[in-house]
């Protein structure tokens, strides 16, 4: 029962930040907070029940590990503080996986599942704002257009290494390798390109009288927004016209890995096998 309320609070706790995030950009501090401490309580509760301390251990285990890495892309610039708190609370919800039965540790699976399925949902969503912005189309046509010899050369050059690491894997040329190795890293060229074109995208001028509270100005090194105090010194500076930055939303990644951790397991694994089956 505790473990089902702790899966129903971190999917309900990821969810609803997800609607925050993609309506406003931000997420509440007050949200992976209550999910941290209803984590760290159920755990708890779960241990003075059972007088099983495995629960516990892996939900304190997973929440500092999980804290680390978040905090690590906050301060790298990569992630806001809300995306950090997030994971943070997801690791101490929940200590395992509790409906497959599998050798990896949740810890691994899920961060395996959060980034390999965070970068699908990026291109999804790179994608879908690249249509509504028409910026990031006209960024990525002058990039291709610049760099379309390159990425032949690439391609030859992917090919004649995987037939060559084919060759001395398997004593003979994996047609199928080959090809499926070749096309995914020229893919995974073009997909470069394009993130670097919407990244330049987001990149907006804007006057100083629409400037509010949680925009991110350009030059800031993280995904910090300005408070009241530095949007009142912005305005007596006398400056006309600012530049702020937008990003992904990265929240929905979140109940997105959970869900598929929860019901297929590692994705990348699963990955591998159809590749394999293919």
């Amino acid at each position: 029962m505790i473990e089902f309320l702790a899966i129903f609070i971190a999917l309900a706790g990821t969810l609803i930040a997800s609607y925050y995030d993609l309506k406003t950009t931000e997420i509440p501090d007050y949200l992976p907070i209550v999910m941290i401490a209803a984590g760290i309580l159920l755990n708890l509760v779960n241990f003075l029940i059972t007088k099983n301390s495995e629960y516990l251990f892996f939900s304190i285990m997973n929440g500092i590990v999980f804290s680390a890495i978040g905090f690590s892309m906050y301060f790298a610039g990569q992630w806001g503080a809300g995306d950090a708190f997030l994971l943070a609370a997801v690791g101490f919800l929940i200590p395992k996986n509790f409906f497959l039965n599998e050798d990896l540790p949740f810890l691994f699976t899920y961060l395996v599942n959060l980034f390999f399925l965070g970068s699908i949902y990026m291109i999804i969503y790179s994608i879908a704002y690249a249509i509504k912005e028409k910026t990031a189309l006209k960024y990525f046509k002058e990039q291709m257009s610049k760099f379309y010899w390159a990425i032949f050369v690439f391609f030859i050059f992917f090919l004649i290494a995987s037939s060559i690491i084919s060759y001395l894997i398997f004593n003979s040329i994996n047609l199928k390798l080959v090809i499926i190795s070749s096309v995914s890293s020229i893919i995974l060229i073009i997909l470069w390109v394009f993130s670097k074109s919407v990244e330049k995208s987001f990149i907006k001028r804007i006057p100083v009288s629409k400037l509010k509270v949680g925009d991110v100005l350009v030059e800031s090194k993280r995904w910090d927004g300005i408070t009241e105090k530095k949007l009142r010194e912005i305005k007596r500076s006398g400056k006309k016209y600012v530049y702020i930055k937008t990003g992904v939303c990265f929240a929905p990644a979140f109940p997105i890995a959970l869900i598929y951790t929860f019901l297929f397991g590692n994705s990348v694994i699963n990955f591998i096998k159809l590749l394999y089956l293919i």
